[in-house]
């Protein structure tokens, strides 16, 4: 059985580490990447390519 790979970003360290903890008990998804912060998200999505992405949409990186 294939597993999605996701990416999880989430600026809330309690919020994200609680998601990724979810989704790690699912057998069909693995967590391959969790962003905290705006700075990194480009290079994590082009190293893992994600087949899904979980967005904070309240996430604000400190570029803007």
């Amino acid at each position: 059985m294939k597993k999605f790979r996701i990416l999880l970003i989430e600026d809330n360290k309690l919020l994200r580490d609680g998601t990724a903890s979810m989704i790690k008990k699912q057998p069909d998804m693995r967590v391959v990447a969790t962003v905290g912060n705006g700075e990194s998200i480009l290079l994590i999505m082009d190293k893992h390519k994600p087949d899904i992405v979980l967005l904070d949409l309240g996430f604000q990186s400190q570029n803007s």
